[in-house]
């Protein structure tokens, strides 16, 4: 099983299959009618409180907003939505209404870092709901800008692994830079918002995904401003929850609905009131309308080399211009066809502006920008640290995977370059925890483009996850100290089923078998002989987050499973004759624990 970052989506890795999940934890209860325009996901036939697996929001009378990832796969014909109600045990409170289309974004999937992208999804409605008003779309980046407070709301789990909520629950999570999410979650781009505390304790959960992330306009009332996606599980410090950007969707979004939310100016165009966009961050526009133009200002404090660059579907136009608003220069496509790329070169800080216009007179759609900068070489001592041959930005991650508790202990490499002008001095490396420990010292001078390297062992104490920060301190003025987050795993000793099919446990039906989930690498492979077609009945028992996956003898997977009671799933499949496999995990790397499997 991998490390889970992606929330209620399933994937395939080397032939195992591995599940991640987002659910609220540290919100409160909401009144009577505060979000008519709530929508829960329901299986077609089932009451509000035991067929709930998503949220959504109604957008237009006809048209509910979800996350591609809460259907992928999943039939009209199955499913139904329940909205305006607040506790799901009073189905009377909401309005039922069957679903005629699923109509997932176009780009949804995964991006090349693994990052959900476009995780948007419109669900056409049997029936025009003209008794609750919609929640209107978002109208400007300025709306989901970090700073921002926003609000979810969702019957997912109060705790990570915990139970969904039978009434509907509210949040209020601070936005913040995708350049800060960044630095735990990878592939962060334009169809992306991240929210929630370093500090942890605040968060969507199993449950709310396809719920909206709330913001309002000048006037208080909410909007859509995203849904909910993914995250590294619920609420823990140091990670945030990972929403769809609605902005990023809006002109698609708007070409199913119509004219229901008419779209705003979400930048200026002009440099009076130009957005600013920072060095090093990403930030989204949209061009409303055929000759809309975007204008932003860049500020830069130094000598160096800027590059702008956009990205997205539209074909867009981009031209620097001076801090008096004179062109500098302009590109098409540059970075590659339909997005420009535009370079400038620096002596001393200034301020500069990039306008963005379509291509034609008629273009309009969203569009994504990114602004890199790169100083002048200091006359100091510059720190560049790699593990291996890949250099690291500050707080990257050296994973030293899965070790056995009782093994000898892994040393890896790091080393430190000056690619400064001046010699770096090393102050001292240090690093926190016990399964981590500085095994050898770097150099404490370093010439100018020379290098220095010390080891650094992982040896396990328990089972489980592990992280420690590496900290290097040196005369670097503006990366000291530089910090490396550390991360394995211990692997219990004594695994009692094995963890492929070859080493699968043989069991029999009917039977009851005990299984232990050690570590968060650990699956648990149960090998299934049927001498007749029959239904199999699987189900788990116990405290711990279990999830299944049956597999035909041809390592195919026919079925996938998650929360049937409580933390417990359930698998029932009509099956010919033959052999299959079940694997059994824990639901997140946290998950560990005794279970029991039934198979009937």
């Amino acid at each position: 099983m991998t490390t889970r970052i992606y929330v209620l989506s399933i994937l395939a890795a080397a032939g195992l299959a591995s599940a991640q999940q987002t659910r609220i934890v540290g919100g409160g209860a909401t009144t009577t009618g505060a979000y008519p325009f709530m929508t829960a996901l329901i299986e077609k036939g089932a009451t509000p409180a035991s067929g709930q697996f998503c949220g959504a929001a109604l957008v237009a009378p006809q048209w509910v907003l979800t996350a591609g990832h809460c259907l992928e796969g999943t039939p009209a014909t199955s499913l139904e939505v329940w909205i305006g109600g607040r506790n799901l045990n009073n189905a009377a409170e909401g309005i039922r209404v069957g679903v005629t289309q699923v109509i997932s974004h176009p780009n949804f999937g995964e991006n090349a870092q693994g990052a959900l992208v476009y995780d948007f999804c419109l669900l056409k409605l049997a029936r025009a709901v003209t008794e609750i008003t919609p929640l209107p779309l978002i109208e400007a980046a300025a709306q989901v800008a970090p700073g921002i407070t926003a609000r979810a709301v969702g019957w997912g789990a109060t705790a990570e692994g915990g139970s969904g909520s039978t009434s509907l629950l509210q949040v209020d999570l601070p936005i913040v830079s995708l350049a800060i999410a960044g630095q735990t979650v990878s592939g962060l781009g334009v169809t992306h918002i991240a929210a929630g505390r370093a500090s942890g304790g605040i968060d969507t959960c199993q449950g709310d995904s396809g719920g909206p992330l709330l913001v309002k306009n000048a006037g208080g009332s909410w909007l859509h401003g995203g849904t909910v996606s993914y995250g590294n599980g619920c609420a823990r410090p140091g990670e945030y929850g990972i929403y769809g950007n609605t902005l990023a969707v809006k002109p698609w979004i708007l070409s199913y609905i119509g004219g229901a939310v008419t779209p705003m100016d979400d930048h200026s165009n002009s440099t009076v009131n130009a957005s600013t966009l920072a060095l090093g961050g990403n930030l989204i526009g949209n061009l409303e309308a055929g000759g809309d133009v975007d204008v932003f200002k860049i500020m830069l404090t130094a000598a160096g080399t800027l590059t702008v660059n956009s990205t997205g579907g539209t074909d867009v136009i981009g031209a620097m211009l001076s801090s008096t608003g004179a062109t500098l220069s302009s590109d098409d496509s540059g970075n590659g066809v339909p997005n420009f790329r535009l370079n400038f070169t620096a002596t001393s800080a200034t301020t500069l502006f990039v306008r963005v216009s379509g291509k034609t007179g008629a273009t309009a759609g969203g569009y994504g920008l990114n602004a890199t900068f790169s100083r002048n070489a200091p006359t100091v001592g510059d720190i560049d640290v790699r593990s291996g041959s890949t250099v690291l930005a500050m707080n990257g991650v050296v994973n030293y995977g899965t070790r056995p508790l009782n093994g000898a202990a892994l040393n890896k490499t790091i080393t430190l370059a000056n690619t400064g002008k001046a010699a770096l001095v090393i102050n001292g490396v240090s690093v926190n925890g016990s399964d981590f420990k500085i095994v050898t010292q770097p150099a404490s001078n370093i010439a100018a483009g020379k290098t220095t390297g010390f080891s650094v062992s992982f040896k396990p104490t328990s089972a489980g996850a592990k992280q420690a920060t590496l900290t290097i301190t040196s005369n670097d003025p503006d990366e000291n100290p530089f910090t490396v987050i550390l991360t394995g795993s211990g692997q219990g000793a004594g695994d009692d089923h094995g963890n492929s099919t070859a080493a699968a446990t043989m069991v029999a039906i009917p039977s009851t078998t005990a299984g232990v989930i050690n570590s968060g690498t650990d699956l648990d492979f149960f090998k299934i002989t049927l001498t007749s077609s029959r239904t199999l009945n699987l189900k788990s028992r116990g405290s711990v987050d279990t999830y299944a996956t049956l597999y035909d003898a041809g390592g195919n997977i026919l079925t996938e499973a998650d929360d049937d009671v409580d933390a417990n799933f359930a698998i029932r499949e009509s099956l010919p004759a033959g052999t299959y496999y079940l694997s059994v995990e824990g639901y997140s790397t946290a998950d560990l624990g005794a279970y029991t499997l039934s198979l009937q």
